[in-house]
C-alpha cells in the first residue's frame, strides 16, 4: 500500500468511526426521550385492544431500558444486590450461547414464551433454552409479558437478541400467544409455556419432524413431570369433547410412548406450528376465553386443512403444569369446563368418529389415526439392516408398507429393544414392542395391540410355528409366512457338499412345509423357490425379493479401484465356508498371475476361521458402518457361495454401486437374466479364471458395470410395492369372501 492509498484509508476510517459515534449518540437520545417512552406505551396499548400487526416489529426493548419509564438505566448484574445468582447466570449464559449473532431476518423457527408473573419459573425456563441452544438453527425468542407485577422485564432488557413484548394488563393465553406469533419472522412457531424445562435437542427434533414431511402441519413435544413420570404423549379426544392425556404418570421409556405418531392433538405447553399456516387459521381462536382448548382447537383445524398433527417423542420437555396457578377451583383450569361446550359444537361432525371416554378405549384410541391395514411384523430381533441381508430386506419392506399408507407393529423374538435400530424403526412411524425396566411384559404387550391387527408378517419357520398360533386368537388377522429363505434347501445342499445326512434338512422340511401350509399367505425371495414350494403343492406363494434402491447413478471406470471385496455377516455359515474357500484355494490361483491384487473382507461377526485368514494380501475389516467406499475403491466384487438359498443380498448391494459381480450359480440365484453378474461353476480354477479375465478386461469391466442398472430394476423399492400391494389385495378379497359365505 503506498503513502497515498495509506492516507485515504485513514482519512475514510476517520470519517467512519465519526459517524458511528453520532449513530451511538442519536440512539442514546432517542431512547432517553418522551417520545420513545410514548412509542413503548402505544404498542402495549394496541395489544390491549387487540390491535396489534404483524408489521409492527417493535418487540425488542432497548438493552437496558426498563419497560414503562422509558429511562436508560445501565444495570451492573454481576453487582447489584438485586439480582440472585440465577439470574447473573441467565444473563450470563443467554448472552455467551453458541452461535451468538445478530438474530436473522428469517429464523427457522420463533419461539414464543407468554409469562404472567412467576419470574423465578421464567427464569428456570429461559436457563433451560440458554443451556440447550440450537446453535446449527437460526432462532429468534420472543417474551410475551402477559401484564406481570414482578421485575422480569428489568431482568430480560440485559439479555442479548431477546424480543420482548409487554402488555399493560392480563389478557390471557391466548391473546399473548397471538401477539407474539404477531411479531415473528420464523418459518415455524413454536409456542412454549413459561414453566418447562427443554431438554437437549428438543427444539431441532421438533424443526426436523416438520422439515423432512411437508404434510405435516403441526409437532408437539414428549411432556414429563420433574418427577420423571409421563406427563403427556400426545393427548386423545374422547366423543365428549373431554381430553386424556396418554401415558400420564406412566414410564416415558415405555415404548407405546416413544414412536412418532398422528395423534388428536397435542399441548400448547410446546407446540411446532407451521407460520404460514398458523396465519391462515388466523391464529388460535379468540372466542375461547383466556385459556384452555386453544390447543386442542388449532389441531382440529389444522387437519381440517389436510395436514398431520404429530407427535414426537425424542423431543422431551419438563413441564411443571398448574405451577402458576396451583388451585383449580379459582385457578385458569376453570376455563376448561367454560370452553369444552363452545369446542364440541364447534367441531361436533369431527368428535362423532372418535372414541367414547372409557378407560377400555384407551389403546385404540391413542391409535385412532394410525395408517390402515395395520401389519404386526415379527422376526428374531429389529432389523440390523447393515449387518445382514434379510434385515436389509425387512426394512426395506417396513419402509414400503409406511409409504403406502400401513401402519407397522414390530414384535422382536428377543423382545429387545436394540439401539440406534429401534429407534430409527419408531422415527419412521413404527410401533415397536421390547422390554423396559418395570414395564409389560410380551404377552401383555401383545394381547394389547392385538385386536388391532390385520396381518401378521412373521419371519422363519420357527417364529412362524410359535406366533402363528398366538396372532390367530384374533380371527381377522391373515398371517404371512415369510420364508426369508428355503432352510431346508440351504440345509440339504451343505449336507450334500459336505457329505452328511438328510436328518437336519428333512426337519427343516417338515417345519417350513407346515408353516407353509397352516399361512394365508408365503413370502419367498426368488421364483426358484416358489417352484420348489409348488412342487408341494403350496400355491398362495409371492415372490417379494431382496430390495435395491441404486446407490451410484453415473456409469463408472475401472481407473482408482484395486483390490477384491467380499461381505457378510458370519454368523451365517456359507458365508463362512464362501470366504475361507476364497482366501485358500481361489485367491492363491488368482495371485499367481495378479500378485499384487488383495482381498477385503468385510462383514459383522467375523468367526475365528475368517479372522485366520488375515495375512498382507487379506484384510479383515470386521463390521463397518458405511460400506460405501469398500465398494467404489474395490475392482471386483466376488461371492463364491457353494451353499446357500435365497436371494443374496451382497450381490444386490454390489450391483448398486455398479461394482461387476463374479459368482457361482447358487449366488446368482434370483437375479433373472444376470445381466450384471459373471457366472462361473463352483470349482476353484474357474472363479480364479474368471477373477483374472475381468480384472484385466476394461471394456468387459464396464458392460457388467453399465447392466447393474437394468438388473436391479426389479428388485428396487418402486418394482416390488404393486407386489406387496398385490398380495395384500389378495388376502382382503379372501377375508371379504369367507365373510360372505
Amino acid at each position: 500500500m503506498s503513502p497515498g492509498d495509506f492516507e485515504a484509508f485513514a482519512e475514510r476510517f476517520a470519517a467512519e468511526r465519526k459517524r458511528l459515534d453520532q449513530l451511538r449518540a442519536d440512539y442514546t437520545t432517542i431512547i432517553s426521550s418522551r417520545f420513545h417512552a410514548l412509542r413503548m406505551l402505544w404498542f402495549s396499548l394496541k395489544s390491549l385492544f387487540n390491535a396489534n400487526s404483524p408489521l409492527d416489529r417493535y418487540a425488542v426493548w432497548s438493552r437496558g431500558i426498563v419497560p414503562g419509564t422509558g429511562m436508560s438505566v445501565q444495570v451492573d448484574i454481576t453487582r447489584d444486590s438485586r439480582w440472585t445468582e440465577e439470574d447473573r447466570r441467565l444473563v450470563a449464559t443467554w448472552n455467551a450461547r453458541p452461535g451468538t449473532r445478530l438474530p436473522a431476518a428469517d429464523p427457522i423457527v420463533s419461539i414464543v414464551i407468554p409469562v404472567h408473573d412467576h419470574r423465578d419459573v421464567t427464569v428456570t425456563c429461559l436457563q433451560s433454552l440458554a443451556d440447550t441452544w440450537p446453535s446449527t438453527l437460526d432462532v429468534q425468542a420472543i417474551v410475551v409479558d402477559d401484564g406481570s407485577s414482578d421485575t422480569m422485564a428489568s431482568l430480560v432488557s440485559r439479555m442479548d437478541a431477546l424480543d420482548y413484548v409487554r402488555t399493560c394488563a392480563n389478557e390471557g393465553f391466548i391473546r399473548a400467544c397471538n401477539l407474539g406469533a404477531a411479531l415473528a419472522r420464523g418459518k415455524y412457531l413454536l409456542f412454549l409455556n413459561n414453566d418447562t424445562i427443554v431438554r437437549g435437542g428438543a427444539i431441532d427434533y421438533l424443526v426436523r419432524t416438520a422439515e423432512e414431511n411437508p404434510t405435516v402441519g403441526i409437532v408437539g413435544s414428549k411432556l414429563v413431570f420433574p418427577s420423571g413420570q409421563m406427563q403427556t404423549a400426545g393427548a386423545i379426544v374422547w366423543r365428549d369433547a373431554t381430553g386424556w392425556e396418554y401415558g400420564k404418570f406412566e414410564n416415558p421409556a415405555d415404548p407405546r410412548y416413544n414412536y412418532v405418531r398422528d395423534v388428536d392433538y397435542v399441548s400448547g405447553a410446546a407446540l411446532l406450528v407451521r407460520a404460514e399456516l398458523f396465519q391462515r387459521l388466523g391464529g388460535f381462536d379468540r372466542k375461547l376465553q383466556r385459556a384452555y382448548y386453544e390447543d386442542t382447537d388449532l389441531c382440529f383445524a389444522t387437519r381440517k386443512m389436510g395436514y398431520r398433527v404429530v407427535y414426537q417423542p425424542l423431543s422431551e420437555i419438563v413441564h411443571f403444569e398448574t405451577v402458576s396457578s396451583p388451585n383449580e377451583a379459582t385457578s385458569m383450569k376453570r376455563f376448561q369446563e367454560v370452553n369444552r361446550p363452545a369446542f364440541r359444537e364447534k367441531w361436533a361432525a369431527e368428535l362423532v368418529q372418535h372414541f367414547d371416554n372409557k378407560p377400555a378405549n384407551v389403546a385404540a384410541a391413542a391409535r385412532r389415526l394410525r395408517g390402515a391395514p395395520v401389519f404386526l411384523v415379527v422376526d428374531t430381533h429389529v432389523p440390523l439392516y447393515d449387518r445382514d441381508a434379510g434385515s436389509s430386506r425387512l426394512m426395506h419392506v417396513i419402509r414400503i408398507l409406511r409409504d403406502i399408507g400401513c401402519h407397522v407393529m414390530f414384535l422382536p423374538e428377543n423382545y429387545a429393544g436394540l439401539q440406534p435400530y429401534t429407534q430409527e424403526l419408531q422415527q419412521l412411524g413404527v410401533e415397536v414392542l421390547y422390554h423396559v425396566d418395570q414395564g409389560r411384559s410380551m404377552e401383555e404387550a401383545l394381547n394389547e395391540v392385538l385386536p388391532l391387527v390385520d396381518y401378521a408378517w412373521i419371519s422363519r419357520p420357527e417364529l412362524y410355528s410359535t406366533y402363528g398360533p398366538l396372532v390367530r386368537r384374533n380371527r381377522r388377522v391373515k398371517t404371512i409366512y415369510d420364508t426369508v429363505d428355503l432352510h431346508f434347501v440351504r440345509k440339504k445342499r451343505e449336507a450334500e457338499l459336505n457329505g452328511a445326512g438328510p436328518e437336519e434338512w428333512k426337519s427343516w422340511q417338515q417345519l417350513e412345509l407346515e408353516a407353509a401350509h397352516d399361512a394365508d399367505a408365503t413370502v419367498v425371495v426368488t421364483t426358484e423357490e416358489r417352484g420348489v414350494l409348488e412342487e408341494f403343492r403350496i400355491n398362495n406363494v409371492y415372490v417379494i425379493p431382496t430390495i435395491h434402491p441404486l446407490e451410484v447413478v453415473t456409469k463408472r471406470t475401472p481407473e482408482m479401484t484395486s483390490g477384491v471385496l467380499f461381505i457378510g455377516n458370519y454368523n451365517h455359515q456359507p458365508n463362512v465356508d464362501a470366504c475361507v474357500w476364497l482366501a485358500n484355494e481361489i485367491m492363491p490361483l488368482v495371485w499367481g498371475r495378479l500378485p499384487q491384487v488383495h482381498l477385503t473382507i468385510v462383514g459383522a461377526n467375523p468367526s475365528e476361521s475368517v479372522l485366520q485368514l488375515e495375512s498382507d494380501r487379506v484384510r479383515i475389516s470386521g463390521y463397518v458402518a458405511d460400506v460405501a467406499p469398500y465398494f467404489l475403491q474395490s475392482r471386483l466384487f466376488v461371492a463364491p457361495l457353494r451353499y446357500g438359498a435365497g436371494m443374496k443380498g451382497k450381490i444386490g448391494q454390489a450391483l448398486a454401486f455398479r461394482l461387476p459381480v463374479v459368482t457361482t450359480p447358487v449366488g446368482a440365484e434370483g437375479f433373472g437374466s444376470k445381466g450384471a453378474l459373471m457366472v462361473v461353476p463352483a470349482r476353484a480354477q474357474d472363479f480364479a479364471d474368471a477373477i483374472v479375465h475381468l480384472y484385466r478386461n476394461e471394456s468387459e469391466w464396464k458392460r457388467l458395470s453399465d447392466s447393474s442398472e437394468a438388473t436391479l430394476l426389479p428388485f428396487s423399492p418402486a418394482a416390488v410395492a404393486p407386489k406387496l400391494r398385490a398380495m395384500m389385495d389378495d388376502l382382503a378379497d379372501n377375508r371379504r369372501a369367507a365373510m360372505a359365505f
